[in-house]
């Protein structure tokens, strides 16, 4: 009650902030992220596809990853023509709502399947047999139902309000408001807290327990060991350095503005570092598939190899004949499960085609001798 009073007293619509920084930061920042996200995660997509065709539960988790990713690149060229036209959305309330809403859900859901995956880990290294059961197909593709029901009910709150707000030089701002409306300021402490606290720390939790596993396993060998240990520190390292800014920040204006609600000083002090962080998270589409499936020699030669016969594909004008031609194989450092492909038969093939030959061979050199 006490805060309604002094929101109604200070009669403040919208904070005097400069959003010129927006106009050449984050369309440039974008763009790159279009560029480089697009394709890699649809390889990322791919390389995941064969991993369930693997029957590995990692693979779902993968999927649902790039999966959102890819829907976040898709609300990009919007929020490029926003940022050009000086924070002025043109495309009407509804589009606002669902691409703001895509936009920010993203953050939370790459959290929660990032956190996902290194629980994922931690049990495939320290429990290898006690959790066999648990770490399948099955129950990947439910938890990853849980995550999406849960963080698109939690995130739902803005499809209900009005999310265009028009600023004094009648710039019409999308999904943001300056300064924020109280109910916002209580959804971004549960986002802080909940949605990136807690599964940061679950991972930091699971990379120490990934630690002592590692360290006490004496039959991997110390190469393996460090491979396990760079892609569990990785995993971390995502999340805090692509979503920790923008958090900080966002804690910062959401308690400011519970102190003092018509403070317009501290709003326009942190708005252009609150939008350099916000933009970085999109740096999280371009981490995760390069992390996940490009890291390693064999996922980087499936790569070159999808490449070399999609070219293939353009330059002879027979797509059958060169996709025949193709053969991928998955081996990403994070997979536990030993992957055969047409290679591997091809080789046993040729060896049994040597050991008939040598066979012969032999037989002839016995004939021959026995006939001297």
């Amino acid at each position: 009650m006490h805060l309604q009073n002094m929101r109604t007293m200070c009669n403040i619509s919208f904070c005097n902030v400069d959003s010129k920084i927006d106009q050449y930061f984050q369309p440039t920042l974008y763009i790159i992220v279009i560029v480089l996200g697009l394709p890699t995660n649809c390889m990322a997509l791919w390389a995941a596809y064969l991993q369930v065709k693997q029957k590995n539960e990692l693979g779902i988790y993968l999927i649902n990853l790039s999966l959102a990713d890819l829907l976040y690149i898709g609300t990009l060229p919007l929020w490029i023509d926003y940022f050009l036209q000086h924070d002025d959305w043109i495309h009407g309330q509804n589009s606002c709502k669902l691409f703001g809403f895509i936009f920010y859900t993203n953050i939370y859901v790459s959290i929660a399947f990032l956190c996902c995956i290194s629980i994922d880990r931690y049990l495939a290294v320290a429990y290898p047999l006690k959790f066999a059961k648990v770490r399948r197909v099955k129950t990947a593709v439910l938890v990853s139902s849980v995550v999406w029901t849960i963080e698109i009910v939690a995130n739902s709150a803005p499809l209900f309000h009005d999310e265009l707000f028009q600023d004094r030089f009648n710039h019409t701002f999308c999904f943001e408001k300056y300064p924020m409306q109280d109910w916002v300021a209580g959804m971004n402490l549960y986002r802080t807290f909940l949605g990136f606290l807690v599964p940061w720390l679950i991972m930091l939790g699971a990379y120490r327990g990934i630690l002592r596993a590692v360290r006490g396993n004496v039959s991997t060998e110390c190469h393996e060991k460090a491979k396990i240990k760079r892609l569990a520190l990785s995993l971390i390292l995502i999340v805090l350095l692509c979503f920790g800014p923008y958090h900080v920040l966002l804690l910062c204006r959401s308690i400011l503005f519970l102190q003092k609600p018509c403070d317009c000083g501290a709003e326009e002090d942190l708005f252009a570092a609150y939008h350099v962080a916000l933009a970085l998270t999109s740096l999280n589409c371009v981490a995760d598939p390069i992390l996940y499936c490009f890291v390693n020699e064999g996922a980087r030669h499936d790569v070159g190899h999808a490449l070399t016969t999609l070219l293939g594909v353009f330059k002879r004008n027979s797509p059958a004949d060169a996709l025949a031609a193709g053969s991928f194989t998955l081996e990403t450092p994070l997979s536990t499960k030993k992957q055969l492909g047409l290679y591997s038969e091809v080789k046993a093939s040729t060896y049994k085609t040597e050991l008939v030959a040598l066979k012969e061979e032999c037989l002839q050199m016995t004939i021959l001798s026995v006939k001297k």
